[in-house]
Formats: C-alpha cells, sequence, structure tokens
C-alpha cells in the first residue's frame, strides 16, 4: 500500500463527501470525489486507488453494476458500499463489496472499518500473498502472530493452494528470517532415502556411504525447516521425527552420538491427516505435536474473490520474465474464469496464464480461449477415474454442477450457430456471460427444463439439505458463497435462509 492510501469517493450527494473528509481527516487518506459513476469508471481507469466508497444511492447506474465494474478494472481496490434501509446489503456483497457502511455514516464505524482493512492489507503484502478474501485475510493474520514465535505448524489444503508459501511467510516474518528455509518433499522420497536425507548419515552406514552427510534438519539448524506431503512419512521414520520435535536431537543414520539442533518445523499435507490418523498410518503423538497451529488453505474456488487479483499479479510477473505480453483479460473471459472450479487452484491458475503466453501473445485474453480450457479440463475429468476425497454426496452435486456447465457450453455454440445461419434472431437469447443485463428468453427457443431451471433446482436442493447454510452449500456445489449469493437473488430463493 502507498505510503499515503488513496481513496475515490462516488456519489452526487453535496453533504456526504464534506461529512467523509471529515471523518477521514486523521487517517492521513488522501480523498479524492466523481460525482457520477462515468467520472468514478473513468478515474479508476486513470490511477489506483486504494479504496473507492460507492453511494449506493447513485440514479446513473447500478450500484451491483458499478462495484462489478471498478471490480473488473481494478480488482485489489477495496470498495466500500454505503447504502441506506432500502438497499439489500447481501445483493451489494455478491457484487463483490468489501464493507457495507449504513447512512447516516456513523464516524466511529467507518473509521474502524478503515483501519481493519488497511491492517489486512499490510499483513497480506508482509505475508507475501496476493488476494483480498476473507479467507486469505484470515490465513495472514494467523501467519503474523504465529511467526514471532517457535510454535510447530501444520498447514493443509488441496494440492496447488500454496502451502509452502505460507510456510516461506511464516519465516519471513520471525525472528530466523536470516537463517536458513529449508523445503523438503517428503512424499518424493522413498523410506530409505528418507531418513538418510532428513537426518544424514555416518561414513560406511550403508553401501556408498563414502563420508559422513548431513541431513536437512541439521543444514535448517537455527532456521525452519518445511516438511511437505508430511502425512506420507512412514511410521518406523515418524518416531525420529517425533523425538526431534520433543528433544530437539536425533541419531544420524549409522551413528551413535546425539546431534542436538535449534530448528523450526512446519509441516504441510493435501491429505485428510486426521482420517490418516484414524486409519492407523500416521501417529497421533505426531499429529498433535506437529498441529500445535493448524493453518487451513481453502481451494480457490471457495475464494472466487482472490482470482481476479491473482490473475493480474500473475500477468503482471509473466510479462516481466517473458519476451512476450499479455495485454490483460476481456470482462466476459474473467467471467468464464470466475465460474471455473480450479481443481489444480492457484498452481493451475498460473499454468493456464502461462499458456495463453504462447496461444494469446501480445493480445487479451478472450472468452473463446477460457471456454476452450475448461471444457477440454472438464471432459478429461469426466473421462478419468479420480479419487476426489469427497463425501458420495458432494461428489454427486460437483458432478451435476459440471454437467450443467458443459450444458451451458452446448446452448452457447447452438445459439453461435443458428445465429450464424440467419435461422433466428439474437433478441431471443439471453447473454449468458453477463445474465443481470438481459431478460432472459431462453424459454421460447428450449425445452421447458433449460439450463437456469436445472441450476435453480440443484442449488434449491442443496440450500434445502444443508437447512439454508451457504456455507455448506457453496462447499458441496464447489461455487464461492459471493457467487451462491448472486445466484439466490437470481432466482429468488432468499427465502431459504
Amino acid at each position: 500500500m502507498n505510503q499515503r492510501p488513496t481513496i475515490l469517493v462516488i456519489t452526487s450527494d453535496d453533504s456526504l463527501y464534506p461529512q467523509i473528509t471529515d471523518i477521514l481527516s486523521d487517517l492521513n487518506l488522501e480523498s479524492n470525489l466523481a460525482a457520477d459513476c462515468t467520472k468514478g469508471l473513468k478515474q479508476i481507469r486513470e490511477r489506483r486507488f486504494d479504496f473507492v466508497l460507492v453511494d449506493s444511492r447513485m440514479k446513473d447506474l447500478p450500484c451491483e453494476n458499478l462495484i462489478r465494474r471498478i471490480t473488473n478494472k481494478s480488482p485489489s481496490t477495496e470498495i466500500l458500499a454505503a447504502k441506506d434501509e432500502e438497499i439489500d446489503a447481501e445483493a451489494l456483497i455478491s457484487a463483490g463489496a468489501d464493507e457495507i457502511l449504513n447512512l447516516p455514516l456513523d464516524r466511529e464505524e467507518f473509521q474502524t472499518k478503515i483501519k481493519k482493512i488497511k491492517n489486512e492489507r499490510e499483513f497480506l503484502e508482509s505475508c507475501g500473498l496476493a488476494g483480498k478474501s476473507t479467507e486469505l485475510k484470515r490465513i495472514a493474520e494467523t501467519v503474523m502472530q504465529v511467526a514471532p514465535t517457535n510454535i510447530t505448524v501444520l498447514i493443509t489444503g488441496e494440492s496447488g493452494t500454496g502451502k509452502e508459501l505460507i510456510a516461506r511467510a511464516i519465516h519471513q516474518n520471525s525472528p530466523r528470517k536470516q537463517s536458513t528455509f529449508v523445503a523438503a518433499n517428503t512424499g518424493a522420497l522413498a523410506e530409505g532415502v528418507l531418513e538418510s536425507e532428513l537426518f544424514g548419515h555416518e561414513k560406511g552406514a550403508f553401501t556408498g556411504a563414502v563420508a559422513r552427510r548431513q541431513g536437512l534438519f541439521e543444514r535448517a539448524d537455527k532456521g525452519t525447516i518445511f516438511l511437505d506431503e508430511v502425512a506420507e512419512i512412514p511410521l518406523a521414520t515418524q518416531v525420529k521425527l517425533l523425538r526431534v520435535l520433543e528433544e530437539r536431537s536425533f541419531l544420524r543414520v549409522g551413528g551413535t552420538q546425539d546431534v542436538k539442533v535449534d530448528v523450526r518445523v512446519i509441516a504441510a499435507t493435501n491429505k485428510d491427516i486426521e482420517q490418516t490418523v484414524r486409519d492407523g498410518a500416521f501417529r497421533d503423538d505426531l499429529y498433535y505435536r506437529l498441529a500445535v497451529v493448524k493453518i487451513n488453505i481453502p481451494p480457490l474456488r471457495e475464494r472466487t474473490k482472490d482470482i481476479p487479483i491473482l490473475v493480474y499479479e500473475f500477468i503482471q510477473k509473466l510479462n516481466q520474465e517473458s519476451a512476450r505480453r499479455i495485454k490483460g483479460v476481456t470482462d466476459e473471459a474473467m467471467e468464464i474464469l470466475l465460474r471455473y472450479h480450479w481443481p489444480g487452484n492457484v498452481r493451475e491458475l498460473r499454468n493456464f496464464l502461462e499458456s495463453m503466453l504462447v496461444l494469446a501473445p501480445d493480445q487479451m485474453i478472450e472468452a473463446d480461449l477460457v471456454r476452450k480450457y475448461v471444457d477440454e479440463k472438464l471432459q478429461a475429468q469426466r473421462q478419468l477415474p479420480v479419487v476426489t476425497g469427497k463425501s458420495v454426496q458432494a461428489a454427486e452435486h460437483e458432478l451435476i454442477y459440471q454437467a450443467i456447465l458443459s450444458l451451458r457450453q452446448e446452448i452457447l455454440n447452438l445459439r453461435k450457430a443458428l445465429l450464424s445461419q440467419g435461422e433466428l434472431k439474437p433478441e431471443y437469447f439471453v447473454d449468458i456471460e453477463k445474465p443481470w443485463e438481459k431478460e432472459a428468453r431462453l424459454k421460447e427457443v428450449l425445452p421447458p427444463q433449460s439450463m437456469d431451471e436445472m441450476e435453480k433446482e440443484l442449488i434449491d436442493r442443496t440450500l434445502r439439505e444443508t437447512g439454508g447454510n451457504r456455507r455448506k452449500a457453496a462447499k458441496i456445489l464447489g461455487i464461492g458463497e459471493r457467487t451462491l449469493y448472486r445466484k439466490i437473488n437470481k432466482y429468488g430463493l432468499r427465502d431459504l435462509r
């Protein structure tokens, strides 16, 4: 964040802007005014703002659409929406608002929320994390709390969510940051090699051991060791690892003398390690010793608010590293990226953008390229038997949702074919990519059970099965909570709360 944060206030209320500048006078924010939505969007295109406050009573553009456009143009900007009693707060949050302020403004509440957001952003920057979802902010806060200590941390999450990045953030914000950070992928090492890699060996300990060799724990002395895929460690090695955690000492392979080390241990796994403990494949005493503090990283599909920011950050880095450039992502393409469930998480998103350097060099990433990628991935997932670790119910819902996405693509292809042949007029079709901008007319050309009706039925059933718990419903459906809020509003399902 800039040394002096900036805020843009979009309001046509002559009395609101002076009130806001007065409230923020002691927070050292540079404030700017836009008297209508068009001027506000123009300013956002021309410069970066840390905060934008939107008056939801603006008449020239619906507030939800304005918030979406701000998010598309400046994904990292924190959006505060000021509303009166007639405006639905959940609709604003669903559109992308980060905080809601009630009119008339309360001085203390407004200042408190600005301070909170500033602290959260400072934590994210200190951790090297890109995003602004509630989940990521909580992770950054936890990192900053545990980093100054020597507490052992267990990081859980699906493959590709960035577990090593969190481990490095803990190390970089700790008193050990000047010492070594050692990463060990324990799941990639055979059992006979793992002990030697971790603890070293003495000369002659086994065939080929021609000299004493330091293990990773010795190399990490005074620093931090990161044990990735820790749930894969064999039981015999788990005993030695437990001793290191409890006594800070170990024996090299073939050794007879204790080796003392001062090492902070951070472990990670993409497995349900508690189930692994129940199955007897992982020692419960070692689990409790590792999980003094547990940080769970949600999959990318559950924090879609981070996707536009990650896309922007990755494009910036890739453009710096390559002679080719990606000019950006169209709004239509971004909508598809937000809806895709990203089974490979952040790693898959980066790999996708890297592929765009080859497929779309020196141009904008268009929706057709994203659709092609998504369709190929969904087709591959339908053909391959994959162990997901999900419940039967969750797997069933995900398959149904993927079928809906596939049906949606078939509808788009059908529309394109019919329009190209001149058999139907464009006005008969809803713009599926931007359903809030047109009135649906699919019922005129499609069977009664349209894609929207199928999606509504699936969401309705899931909400009823979860007793109206939107967080659980979103997790089962494999979509973000904000996406679910928008669809609940779209289909009129709000009475299920």
